[in-house]
Protein backbone atom coordinates (compact mmCIF):
# COMPACT_ATOMS: atom_id res chain seq x y z
CA UNK A 1 0.00 0.00 0.00
CA UNK A 2 1.38 3.58 -0.95
CA UNK A 3 0.03 6.97 0.42
CA UNK A 4 0.45 10.56 -0.93
CA UNK A 5 -0.70 13.20 1.05
CA UNK A 6 -2.42 15.26 -1.74
CA UNK A 7 -1.43 18.56 0.59
CA UNK A 8 -0.39 18.84 4.21
CA UNK A 9 -2.00 22.46 4.77
CA UNK A 10 -5.06 23.38 6.31
CA UNK A 11 -7.92 25.48 4.09
CA UNK A 12 -5.67 28.53 4.66
CA UNK A 13 -2.03 27.42 3.99
CA UNK A 14 -0.45 29.48 1.19
CA UNK A 15 1.35 27.52 -1.20
CA UNK A 16 0.64 23.91 0.51
CA UNK A 17 -3.01 22.46 -1.14
CA UNK A 18 -5.65 20.77 1.77
CA UNK A 19 -4.89 17.93 3.79
CA UNK A 20 -6.17 14.98 1.93
CA UNK A 21 -4.38 11.97 0.80
CA UNK A 22 -4.13 9.32 -1.61
CA UNK A 23 -4.11 5.59 -1.70
CA UNK A 24 -3.03 3.02 -3.80
CA UNK A 25 -3.10 -0.73 -3.56
CA UNK A 26 -3.83 -3.13 -6.04
CA UNK A 27 -4.26 -1.35 -8.76
CA UNK A 28 -6.70 1.19 -7.11
CA UNK A 29 -6.93 4.60 -5.85
CA UNK A 30 -9.14 5.65 -2.85
CA UNK A 31 -8.80 9.56 -1.84
CA UNK A 32 -9.06 10.25 2.02
CA UNK A 33 -11.12 13.30 2.49
CA UNK A 34 -11.47 15.83 -1.06
CA UNK A 35 -10.69 19.44 -0.24
CA UNK A 36 -11.33 22.37 -2.46
CA UNK A 37 -7.48 21.82 -3.80
CA UNK A 38 -7.31 17.89 -4.27
CA UNK A 39 -8.21 17.77 -8.27
CA UNK A 40 -5.79 20.31 -8.78
CA UNK A 41 -3.33 18.34 -6.61
CA UNK A 42 -3.83 15.30 -8.29
CA UNK A 43 -3.61 16.87 -11.48
CA UNK A 44 0.35 17.73 -10.40
CA UNK A 45 0.63 14.49 -9.72
CA UNK A 46 -0.64 13.41 -13.79
CA UNK A 47 -3.63 12.15 -12.02
CA UNK A 48 -6.74 12.29 -13.55
CA UNK A 49 -10.57 12.23 -11.76
CA UNK A 50 -11.16 8.43 -13.70
CA UNK A 51 -8.42 7.28 -11.85
CA UNK A 52 -10.01 7.51 -8.83
CA UNK A 53 -12.45 4.51 -7.82
CA UNK A 54 -13.72 5.78 -4.31
CA UNK A 55 -13.72 8.76 -2.25
CA UNK A 56 -13.78 8.25 2.14
CA UNK A 57 -14.94 11.48 3.83
CA UNK A 58 -13.42 12.64 7.26
CA UNK A 59 -15.73 15.00 7.83
CA UNK A 60 -17.57 18.47 6.30
CA UNK A 61 -14.88 21.26 6.24
CA UNK A 62 -14.29 22.77 3.08
CA UNK A 63 -11.01 21.75 2.99
CA UNK A 64 -12.01 18.22 3.23
CA UNK A 65 -14.97 17.77 1.85
CA UNK A 66 -15.13 20.99 -0.82
CA UNK A 67 -14.28 19.05 -3.83
CA UNK A 68 -17.30 16.65 -3.60
CA UNK A 69 -19.26 18.80 -5.79
CA UNK A 70 -16.53 18.92 -8.47
CA UNK A 71 -16.47 14.85 -8.09
CA UNK A 72 -20.23 14.53 -8.52
CA UNK A 73 -20.93 16.75 -11.70
CA UNK A 74 -17.68 15.27 -13.65
CA UNK A 75 -18.44 11.84 -12.74
CA UNK A 76 -22.15 12.45 -13.98
CA UNK A 77 -21.37 14.53 -16.83
CA UNK A 78 -17.69 13.93 -18.22
CA UNK A 79 -16.44 10.77 -17.39
CA UNK A 80 -19.88 8.86 -16.35
CA UNK A 81 -18.47 6.69 -14.24
CA UNK A 82 -19.56 6.71 -10.60
CA UNK A 83 -17.34 7.18 -7.92
CA UNK A 84 -17.97 5.21 -4.77
CA UNK A 85 -18.63 7.56 -1.97
CA UNK A 86 -17.74 6.14 1.87
CA UNK A 87 -19.72 8.25 4.36
CA UNK A 88 -19.84 7.22 7.71
CA UNK A 89 -23.42 6.64 8.71
CA UNK A 90 -23.71 9.66 10.99
CA UNK A 91 -22.67 11.97 7.98
CA UNK A 92 -25.08 10.06 5.43
CA UNK A 93 -27.99 12.45 5.40
CA UNK A 94 -26.01 15.73 6.62
CA UNK A 95 -23.53 15.67 3.00
CA UNK A 96 -26.25 15.53 1.02
CA UNK A 97 -28.61 18.10 2.76
CA UNK A 98 -26.27 20.73 4.03
CA UNK A 99 -22.75 20.28 1.44
CA UNK A 100 -24.05 19.15 -2.18
CA UNK A 101 -28.19 19.66 -2.03
CA UNK A 102 -27.79 22.86 -2.96
CA UNK A 103 -25.25 22.45 -6.23
CA UNK A 104 -26.24 19.17 -7.16
CA UNK A 105 -30.17 19.52 -7.22
CA UNK A 106 -31.54 18.88 -10.72
CA UNK A 107 -35.20 17.37 -10.83
CA UNK A 108 -35.49 18.19 -14.22
CA UNK A 109 -32.42 15.72 -14.98
CA UNK A 110 -33.23 13.36 -12.39
CA UNK A 111 -30.87 14.29 -9.75
CA UNK A 112 -33.00 14.39 -6.07
CA UNK A 113 -30.68 12.56 -4.58
CA UNK A 114 -26.64 11.65 -3.08
CA UNK A 115 -27.16 7.91 -5.28
CA UNK A 116 -28.21 9.71 -8.21
CA UNK A 117 -24.21 11.31 -8.64
CA UNK A 118 -22.39 8.35 -6.43
CA UNK A 119 -22.40 4.58 -5.38
CA UNK A 120 -22.85 5.63 -2.00
CA UNK A 121 -21.64 3.56 1.04
CA UNK A 122 -22.49 4.09 5.27
CA UNK A 123 -20.95 2.17 7.53
CA UNK A 124 -21.74 2.19 10.98
CA UNK A 125 -18.49 2.88 14.01
CA UNK A 126 -16.90 -0.37 13.80
CA UNK A 127 -18.29 -1.57 10.48
CA UNK A 128 -15.35 -3.00 7.81
CA UNK A 129 -15.13 -1.35 4.57
CA UNK A 130 -13.36 -1.99 1.37
CA UNK A 131 -11.09 1.01 1.46
CA UNK A 132 -8.76 0.54 -1.19
CA UNK A 133 -7.83 -2.69 -3.34
CA UNK A 134 -7.85 -5.69 -1.03
CA UNK A 135 -7.32 -3.55 2.13
CA UNK A 136 -10.67 -3.04 4.82
CA UNK A 137 -11.27 -0.53 7.43
CA UNK A 138 -12.92 1.08 9.95
CA UNK A 139 -13.63 4.47 11.28
CA UNK A 140 -13.04 5.81 14.69
CA UNK A 141 -14.44 9.07 15.93
CA UNK A 142 -12.49 11.80 16.78
CA UNK A 143 -12.69 15.46 19.11
CA UNK A 144 -12.11 18.31 16.64
CA UNK A 145 -15.01 21.19 16.63
CA UNK A 146 -17.43 20.47 19.44
CA UNK A 147 -21.13 19.15 18.71
CA UNK A 148 -19.70 18.45 15.06
CA UNK A 149 -18.72 14.97 13.14
CA UNK A 150 -15.04 13.83 12.64
CA UNK A 151 -13.49 10.48 12.35
CA UNK A 152 -10.36 8.89 11.62
CA UNK A 153 -9.41 5.74 9.37
CA UNK A 154 -7.41 2.26 10.66
CA UNK A 155 -6.87 0.41 7.42
CA UNK A 156 -6.30 -3.18 8.04
CA UNK A 157 -3.94 -2.33 10.95
CA UNK A 158 -1.15 -0.98 8.70
CA UNK A 159 -1.84 2.46 9.34
CA UNK A 160 -4.26 5.01 11.07
CA UNK A 161 -5.09 8.55 9.83
CA UNK A 162 -6.48 10.76 12.50
CA UNK A 163 -7.63 14.19 10.15
CA UNK A 164 -8.83 17.02 12.17
CA UNK A 165 -8.67 16.30 15.77
CA UNK A 166 -7.36 17.53 19.22
CA UNK A 167 -4.79 16.25 21.01
CA UNK A 168 -5.91 12.63 22.39
CA UNK A 169 -2.84 10.47 24.14
CA UNK A 170 -5.58 7.80 24.83
CA UNK A 171 -6.84 7.58 21.62
CA UNK A 172 -3.16 7.18 20.21
CA UNK A 173 -2.28 4.85 22.25
CA UNK A 174 -5.37 2.53 21.34
CA UNK A 175 -4.52 2.69 17.57
CA UNK A 176 -0.24 1.51 18.25
CA UNK A 177 -1.94 -0.75 20.58
CA UNK A 178 -4.00 -2.20 17.56
CA UNK A 179 -0.43 -2.59 15.37
CA UNK A 180 -0.36 0.36 13.40
CA UNK A 181 2.67 0.94 11.67
CA UNK A 182 2.39 4.61 11.09
CA UNK A 183 -0.03 7.47 12.32
CA UNK A 184 -0.89 9.74 10.15
CA UNK A 185 -1.29 12.63 12.83
CA UNK A 186 -3.07 16.33 12.85
CA UNK A 187 -0.67 18.77 14.01
CA UNK A 188 -0.91 22.63 14.31
CA UNK A 189 2.44 24.64 14.90
CA UNK A 190 2.06 27.46 17.36
CA UNK A 191 -1.34 27.80 19.58
CA UNK A 192 -3.60 25.09 18.49
CA UNK A 193 -7.85 24.53 20.14
CA UNK A 194 -9.25 22.28 18.00
CA UNK A 195 -6.32 21.00 15.97
CA UNK A 196 -2.92 18.99 18.04
CA UNK A 197 -0.64 21.20 18.75
CA UNK A 198 2.67 20.22 18.26
CA UNK A 199 4.39 21.32 21.16
CA UNK A 200 1.75 18.80 22.98
CA UNK A 201 2.38 16.40 20.58
CA UNK A 202 6.37 16.78 22.01
CA UNK A 203 5.41 15.96 25.51
CA UNK A 204 3.90 12.12 24.06
CA UNK A 205 5.77 8.60 25.34
CA UNK A 206 8.35 8.36 23.18
CA UNK A 207 6.39 5.14 21.88
CA UNK A 208 3.91 7.09 20.84
CA UNK A 209 6.28 9.83 19.12
CA UNK A 210 7.87 7.04 17.20
CA UNK A 211 4.93 5.88 15.13
CA UNK A 212 3.53 9.71 14.41
CA UNK A 213 3.40 11.45 10.86
CA UNK A 214 2.69 14.78 11.34
CA UNK A 215 0.30 16.65 8.67
CA UNK A 216 -1.92 19.47 8.01
CA UNK A 217 1.40 21.38 9.35
CA UNK A 218 0.94 23.77 6.75
CA UNK A 219 4.64 23.79 5.75
CA UNK A 220 6.11 23.15 2.46
CA UNK A 221 9.71 22.07 3.05
CA UNK A 222 8.95 20.37 6.39
CA UNK A 223 12.19 19.76 8.88
CA UNK A 224 14.28 17.20 8.29
CA UNK A 225 15.47 15.88 10.95
CA UNK A 226 14.07 16.32 14.99
CA UNK A 227 12.36 14.43 17.57
CA UNK A 228 8.94 14.13 15.19
CA UNK A 229 8.50 13.16 11.65
CA UNK A 230 6.44 15.23 9.19
CA UNK A 231 4.69 14.06 6.04
CA UNK A 232 5.55 15.78 2.84
CA UNK A 233 3.31 17.05 0.37
CA UNK A 234 3.72 14.70 -2.99
CA UNK A 235 5.59 11.99 -1.31
CA UNK A 236 4.77 9.28 -2.13
CA UNK A 237 5.02 6.73 0.46
CA UNK A 238 5.65 3.16 0.02
CA UNK A 239 4.20 1.09 4.10
CA UNK A 240 5.73 -1.75 3.24
CA UNK A 241 9.06 -0.52 3.31
CA UNK A 242 11.66 -0.80 6.22
CA UNK A 243 12.36 2.20 8.27
CA UNK A 244 15.22 2.82 6.21
CA UNK A 245 14.60 1.39 2.88
CA UNK A 246 18.80 1.75 2.13
CA UNK A 247 20.87 0.42 5.11
CA UNK A 248 20.17 -3.09 3.58
CA UNK A 249 21.78 -2.47 0.26
CA UNK A 250 24.27 -0.06 1.49
CA UNK A 251 25.11 -3.00 3.88
CA UNK A 252 26.40 -5.02 0.66
CA UNK A 253 30.51 -4.40 0.45
CA UNK A 254 30.69 -3.73 -3.20
CA UNK A 255 27.98 -0.68 -3.50
CA UNK A 256 29.51 1.02 -0.19
CA UNK A 257 33.20 1.20 -1.58
CA UNK A 258 31.06 2.52 -5.10
CA UNK A 259 29.57 4.94 -3.10
CA UNK A 260 32.95 6.21 -1.61
CA UNK A 261 34.63 5.31 -5.22
CA UNK A 262 32.04 7.68 -6.88
CA UNK A 263 31.47 10.81 -4.42
CA UNK A 264 35.54 10.64 -4.48
CA UNK A 265 35.72 10.78 -8.31
CA UNK A 266 32.97 13.27 -9.15
CA UNK A 267 33.45 15.23 -5.74
CA UNK A 268 33.89 18.66 -7.37
CA UNK A 269 32.34 18.82 -11.43
CA UNK A 270 30.97 21.56 -12.25
CA UNK A 271 28.64 20.78 -14.72
CA UNK A 272 25.42 19.14 -12.71
CA UNK A 273 27.14 15.33 -13.42
CA UNK A 274 28.11 16.08 -9.86
CA UNK A 275 28.16 13.54 -7.15
CA UNK A 276 24.96 15.17 -5.35
CA UNK A 277 23.12 14.24 -8.86
CA UNK A 278 24.73 10.76 -9.28
CA UNK A 279 23.51 10.38 -5.22
CA UNK A 280 19.57 11.34 -6.17
CA UNK A 281 19.78 9.21 -8.93
CA UNK A 282 21.17 6.23 -6.98
CA UNK A 283 17.91 6.99 -4.50
CA UNK A 284 15.33 7.44 -6.94
CA UNK A 285 16.20 4.37 -8.61
CA UNK A 286 16.38 2.55 -5.47
CA UNK A 287 12.69 4.16 -4.34
CA UNK A 288 11.92 2.86 -8.36
CA UNK A 289 12.96 -0.61 -7.85
CA UNK A 290 10.85 -1.25 -4.58
CA UNK A 291 7.79 0.30 -6.00
CA UNK A 292 8.01 -2.17 -8.80
CA UNK A 293 6.15 -5.32 -9.27
CA UNK A 294 8.50 -6.79 -11.29
CA UNK A 295 11.34 -7.70 -9.05
CA UNK A 296 14.44 -6.46 -10.33
CA UNK A 297 17.66 -7.12 -8.77
CA UNK A 298 18.33 -4.45 -6.52
CA UNK A 299 22.35 -4.79 -6.29
CA UNK A 300 22.14 -4.65 -10.58
CA UNK A 301 19.93 -1.39 -9.92
CA UNK A 302 21.88 0.24 -7.48
CA UNK A 303 25.22 -0.09 -9.08
CA UNK A 304 24.03 0.76 -12.31
CA UNK A 305 23.11 3.97 -10.85
CA UNK A 306 25.92 4.78 -8.76
CA UNK A 307 28.13 4.14 -11.76
CA UNK A 308 25.89 5.63 -14.82
CA UNK A 309 27.89 9.03 -15.54
CA UNK A 310 31.18 7.83 -15.05
CA UNK A 311 33.69 9.27 -17.61
CA UNK A 312 29.67 10.31 -19.52
CA UNK A 313 30.60 10.26 -22.91
CA UNK A 314 29.44 14.13 -23.27
CA UNK A 315 32.65 14.55 -21.49
CA UNK A 316 34.87 12.33 -23.49
CA UNK A 317 35.02 13.65 -26.95
CA UNK A 318 31.75 11.35 -27.77
CA UNK A 319 33.45 8.41 -26.75
CA UNK A 320 30.74 5.94 -26.01
CA UNK A 321 33.12 3.04 -24.54
CA UNK A 322 34.62 4.84 -22.20
CA UNK A 323 31.80 4.70 -19.02
CA UNK A 324 31.77 1.08 -19.64
CA UNK A 325 35.23 0.84 -19.74
CA UNK A 326 35.79 2.22 -16.62
CA UNK A 327 32.99 0.71 -14.95
CA UNK A 328 34.01 -2.72 -16.03
CA UNK A 329 37.80 -1.38 -14.36
CA UNK A 330 36.36 -0.46 -11.35
CA UNK A 331 33.55 -3.28 -10.80
CA UNK A 332 36.67 -5.89 -11.84
CA UNK A 333 39.14 -4.41 -9.02
CA UNK A 334 36.61 -4.66 -6.70
CA UNK A 335 36.17 -8.96 -7.50
CA UNK A 336 33.05 -8.50 -9.05
CA UNK A 337 31.08 -11.37 -11.09
CA UNK A 338 31.54 -10.94 -14.87
CA UNK A 339 27.80 -11.41 -15.30
CA UNK A 340 27.09 -8.86 -13.11
CA UNK A 341 29.84 -6.45 -14.94
CA UNK A 342 28.56 -7.00 -18.12
CA UNK A 343 24.62 -6.07 -16.94
CA UNK A 344 26.07 -3.07 -15.42
CA UNK A 345 28.00 -1.88 -18.97
CA UNK A 346 25.11 -2.31 -20.66
CA UNK A 347 22.80 -0.36 -18.35
CA UNK A 348 25.53 2.58 -18.83
CA UNK A 349 25.64 1.94 -22.64
CA UNK A 350 22.55 2.26 -23.46
CA UNK A 351 21.12 4.87 -20.72
CA UNK A 352 22.32 8.16 -22.22
CA UNK A 353 19.82 10.31 -24.06
CA UNK A 354 21.16 11.17 -27.79
CA UNK A 355 18.62 13.15 -29.11
CA UNK A 356 15.47 12.05 -29.80
CA UNK A 357 16.35 10.52 -33.56
CA UNK A 358 18.58 7.97 -31.24
CA UNK A 359 16.18 6.47 -29.11
CA UNK A 360 17.03 2.95 -27.83
CA UNK A 361 14.95 0.80 -25.34
CA UNK A 362 16.17 -0.38 -21.95
CA UNK A 363 16.74 -4.21 -22.52
CA UNK A 364 15.86 -5.46 -18.85
CA UNK A 365 13.75 -4.23 -15.93
CA UNK A 366 17.12 -2.38 -13.84
CA UNK A 367 18.07 -0.32 -16.73
CA UNK A 368 14.66 0.93 -17.56
CA UNK A 369 14.44 1.67 -13.87
CA UNK A 370 18.56 3.47 -13.83
CA UNK A 371 17.68 5.26 -17.17
CA UNK A 372 14.02 6.48 -15.66
CA UNK A 373 15.88 8.02 -12.25
CA UNK A 374 18.66 9.81 -14.25
CA UNK A 375 15.86 11.25 -16.67
CA UNK A 376 13.87 12.38 -13.26
CA UNK A 377 16.62 14.42 -12.94
CA UNK A 378 16.92 16.13 -15.88
CA UNK A 379 13.54 17.52 -15.20
CA UNK A 380 11.70 19.74 -13.18
CA UNK A 381 13.20 22.45 -10.57
CA UNK A 382 16.35 20.07 -10.93
CA UNK A 383 16.38 19.99 -13.96
CA UNK A 384 15.85 23.46 -14.76
CA UNK A 385 18.92 23.73 -12.59
CA UNK A 386 21.55 21.28 -13.93
CA UNK A 387 20.41 22.41 -17.64
CA UNK A 388 22.30 26.21 -16.85
CA UNK A 389 24.89 24.16 -15.35
CA UNK A 390 25.74 22.53 -18.07
CA UNK A 391 24.77 24.62 -20.89
CA UNK A 392 26.89 27.27 -19.15
CA UNK A 393 30.07 24.38 -19.19
CA UNK A 394 29.32 23.96 -22.93
CA UNK A 395 29.61 27.87 -23.17
CA UNK A 396 25.78 28.30 -24.83
CA UNK A 397 23.54 31.28 -24.05
CA UNK A 398 20.91 31.42 -21.32
CA UNK A 399 18.27 32.07 -24.67
CA UNK A 400 18.14 34.07 -27.54
CA UNK A 401 14.75 34.58 -29.29
CA UNK A 402 16.12 34.56 -32.68
CA UNK A 403 17.84 31.35 -32.50
CA UNK A 404 15.21 28.38 -32.82
CA UNK A 405 15.54 24.77 -31.43
CA UNK A 406 16.15 22.31 -33.61
CA UNK A 407 13.64 19.30 -34.04
CA UNK A 408 14.68 15.64 -34.17
CA UNK A 409 18.74 15.37 -33.92
CA UNK A 410 20.39 12.22 -34.66
CA UNK A 411 23.73 11.67 -32.30
CA UNK A 412 25.79 13.95 -34.38
CA UNK A 413 23.79 16.97 -34.27
CA UNK A 414 23.04 16.58 -31.09
CA UNK A 415 26.32 16.49 -29.85
CA UNK A 416 27.96 19.03 -31.77
CA UNK A 417 29.31 22.06 -29.42
CA UNK A 418 30.28 23.98 -32.56
CA UNK A 419 26.41 24.77 -33.78
CA UNK A 420 25.37 27.93 -31.70
CA UNK A 421 22.69 27.32 -29.14
CA UNK A 422 21.03 28.05 -26.16
CA UNK A 423 19.90 26.38 -22.68
CA UNK A 424 16.07 27.37 -22.95
CA UNK A 425 16.65 25.79 -26.46
CA UNK A 426 18.05 22.61 -24.72
CA UNK A 427 14.60 22.26 -23.37
CA UNK A 428 12.97 21.55 -26.20
CA UNK A 429 15.44 19.28 -27.77
CA UNK A 430 15.88 17.03 -24.89
CA UNK A 431 13.89 17.79 -21.28
CA UNK A 432 10.33 18.47 -22.70
CA UNK A 433 10.74 15.13 -24.15
CA UNK A 434 11.64 13.18 -21.60
CA UNK A 435 8.32 12.78 -19.72
CA UNK A 436 6.88 10.87 -22.88
CA UNK A 437 10.17 8.62 -22.82
CA UNK A 438 9.53 7.16 -19.02
CA UNK A 439 9.77 3.37 -18.95
CA UNK A 440 8.33 2.85 -15.38
CA UNK A 441 4.30 3.80 -14.28
CA UNK A 442 6.03 4.83 -11.14
CA UNK A 443 8.68 7.12 -13.10
CA UNK A 444 5.91 8.62 -15.22
CA UNK A 445 3.91 10.23 -12.54
CA UNK A 446 6.76 11.71 -10.80
CA UNK A 447 7.53 13.20 -14.70
CA UNK A 448 4.44 14.79 -14.93
CA UNK A 449 4.24 16.81 -12.37
CA UNK A 450 7.65 17.60 -13.05
CA UNK A 451 6.94 18.26 -16.33
CA UNK A 452 4.18 20.87 -15.90
CA UNK A 453 6.81 22.79 -13.23
CA UNK A 454 8.94 22.89 -16.50
CA UNK A 455 5.92 24.43 -18.86
CA UNK A 456 5.14 27.16 -16.13
CA UNK A 457 8.78 27.75 -15.59
CA UNK A 458 9.03 28.85 -19.78
CA UNK A 459 5.60 30.50 -19.65
CA UNK A 460 7.12 32.61 -17.01
CA UNK A 461 10.72 33.39 -18.13
CA UNK A 462 8.88 34.43 -21.47
CA UNK A 463 6.75 36.86 -19.88
CA UNK A 464 10.07 38.40 -17.74
CA UNK A 465 11.96 37.96 -20.98
CA UNK A 466 9.49 39.83 -23.89
CA UNK A 467 9.04 36.64 -25.63
CA UNK A 468 5.43 35.95 -25.75
CA UNK A 469 5.62 36.06 -29.29
CA UNK A 470 7.59 33.87 -31.71
CA UNK A 471 8.31 30.39 -32.17
CA UNK A 472 9.42 29.65 -28.51
CA UNK A 473 6.27 30.71 -27.52
CA UNK A 474 4.33 28.84 -30.03
CA UNK A 475 6.50 25.79 -28.92
CA UNK A 476 5.53 26.01 -25.78
CA UNK A 477 1.78 26.03 -26.36
CA UNK A 478 2.23 22.95 -28.38
CA UNK A 479 3.52 20.95 -25.48
CA UNK A 480 0.80 22.62 -23.35
CA UNK A 481 -2.61 21.32 -25.71
CA UNK A 482 -0.44 18.00 -25.62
Amino acid sequence: MFVTMLGVGNGFSDGVYNNNALLECDGQRTLIDCGVTAWESLSQLGLRMESIERIFITHLHFDHAGGLEAAALYSKYFSHKKLQLIVPAPLRKAVWENLLKGGLWNPEGGCTALEDYFDVAAPAEGERFALCGGAQAVWFPTRHIPGKFSCGLLAEGQFAYTSDMQCDLPLAERLLDAGVKVLFHDCQIGPASVHASYDTLLTYPQAVREKLLLMHHGLLVPPSSGPLRFACQHERMDLDAPADEYDDIEENDLIRRTIAYMKKRQKEEPTGHDWLHTERVYRMAMRLARESSRQPDLVTVALGALLHDIDDWKFNDGNEAAGPQAAASWLRSCGAPEALIQQIQAIIRDLSFKGMGEIKKMQTAEGEIVQDADRLDAIGAIGIARAFATGAAFGNGLLDPDLPPRDALRREGYANRKVPSTTVNHFYEKLLHLEALMNTPEAKAEAAARHRFMLAYLQRLYQECGMTEGVHQRLLEEYCRS
